[in-house]
């Protein structure tokens, strides 16, 4: 990357969700990683992935992460809008890193009740697992926050009437919608496992009117 498509889009900033890793331990791959987007023409954030942080993260895994990249969850403000980015890896599996899970649920309560008393035009959710491939009562599954985290998600998106969750993990695209907010899962920036080529998704939000279009690479 350093894609010309975005630059030449000129977006106000760039959200990766997550695998920005080949190898995790490897420190050149991290040095790769923030040469290729110092080169972007905007801001960008991260949301850590599996890649980042493997399957089942430890705090050392996370502190490595914290030291490359930044907080591996946070919140800010555009224009009338909150953006939220979260670490799903907790979320996926919290084994190893006691009590991080409830850390993520809780804090994603408190940014979006501050987005509510902000009056936010829009909440969004960044992330890298998906909460559900079609249904939200399907079975656990590596490819899936479980059951117990999401319902949780599920019930604060219903209450808050957050705008979309966006996220990756997939390799493909999948757009879903549960209630009143958007699922949108995005192909990859490069191998590509589903029917659509890699690409980006130029996200679009005008007043009250949120649109979002995959762009093929």
């Amino acid at each position: 990357m350093r894609h010309k498509g975005t630059c030449l889009i000129s977006p106000d900033f760039v959200i990766t969700t997550g695998d920005l890793m080949q190898d995790r331990l490897d420190s050149s791959h991290a040095d790769i990683v923030k040469k290729m987007y110092s080169e972007l023409n905007c801001n960008y954030y991260f949301a850590p992935g599996n890649a980042d942080l493997t399957n089942t993260p430890e705090f050392e895994d996370i502190e490595r992460y914290k030291k490359r990249f930044g907080a591996d969850y946070h919140s800010f403000y555009h224009m009338s809008s909150q953006f939220i980015i979260l670490n799903s890896c907790v979320l996926q599996d919290w084994s190893k890193v006691a009590g991080e899970n409830s850390k993520q649920i809780t804090f994603l309560e408190q940014q979006l009740q501050n987005g509510q008393q902000n009056k936010s035009s829009h909440q969004f959710i960044f992330m890298h697992h998906p909460l559900f491939g079609t249904d939200p009562e399907e079975d656990d599954g590596h490819m899936v926050l479980p059951k117990s985290q999401r319902t949780k998600i599920l019930n604060l998106l219903d209450l808050y009437k957050v705008s979309a969750v966006f996220t990756g993990h997939w390799h493909a695209n999948n757009l879903l919608t549960y209630k009143s907010t958007q699922l949108i899962t995005s192909g990859p920036i490069t191998f590509s496992l589903g029917e659509d080529p890699s690409g980006i998704r130029l996200i679009e939000v005008d007043g009250d009117n949120l649109t979002h279009e995959y762009i093929e690479l």
